[in-house]
């Protein structure tokens, strides 16, 4: 099964890469479906990953349990792709917000599902709320001091979305400590410092004033599917 899973992860890897390098700002059909394709990959590669290390045999509730949640963690991902794909889309400027905030509910789903997962496989300690505030200043200043984001009516649930996604990337993190430092461990920290890079990137790419270009959207695509794989590459090494 070992060799399955990695013929998995060198397609997903592959696909992910066409489609960043074929993007071009994600304005085309031929990206959006480029883009369903590499999510949906991840997707099966997570899934993949569950059930080679025993999701399903009952074996282990709470390990059952954190499996499941992840596996509905990137099904909502997918959907949330699909959603943030459209916005720049010239015909669906008139409900490009309520795009935004579609996408971002979904993503929200699958923040909620990885964080209630790590918790159930490692706990939680009171210092991460410290590093999450941490996290979550850098997130919010340096999108609007350095690169001049301006929010404009969506400023409250940007910080809201900033200090969550802050938390578990650092209930992430903290996996290195309660685990050791085990390869999951790694993995799944790694995954989630390149899903909160990706995001401070894509509120430069949905509100920033500057003049945007290629390099925004491939540094955005590359830090997320580089997250997704690692998360879902993480959960082979679970056991």
């Amino acid at each position: 099964m070992n060799y399955i899973f990695y013929i998995l992860l060198g397609v997903t890897v592959s696909m992910a890469i066409v489609f960043i390098v074929l993007s071009k700002g994600q304005t085309s059909l031929k990206s959006l479906v480029f883009k369903a394709i590499a999510s949906f990959l991840f997707t099966v590669l997570g899934i993949f990953a569950c059930f080679a290390n025993g999701y399903g045999s009952g074996l282990n509730t709470e390990t059952e349990i954190a499996s499941m949640l992840f596996i509905l963690g990137f099904i909502a991902s997918c959907f949330g792709d699909i959603i943030l794909a459209l916005p720049d889309w010239e015909r669906n400027s008139d409900i490009k917000n309520n795009l935004i905030l579609s996408g971002g509910l979904a993503f929200a789903i699958a923040h909620v599902c990885y964080f209630v997962a790590m918790i159930l496989l490692f706990g939680f300690a009171w210092y991460i709320i410290l590093m999450a505030l941490v996290f979550a200043l850098f997130f919010y200043l340096f999108n609007v001091v350095i690169m001049k984001v301006d929010y404009g009516k969506m400023k409250l649930g940007i910080v809201v979305y900033a200090l969550f996604i802050s938390i578990v990337t650092c209930q992430g993190i903290y996996s290195l400590i309660a685990l050791e430092g085990s390869l999951f461990s790694i993995l799944l920290a790694l995954g989630f410092l390149f899903f909160y890079a990706s995001d401070v990137v894509l509120m430069n790419i949905y509100f920033g004033n500057q003049k945007k270009n290629s390099f925004h959207y491939y540094f955005n695509l590359s830090f997320y599917y580089l997250a997704q794989i690692l998360i879902a590459t993480s959960l082979f090494f679970l056991v």
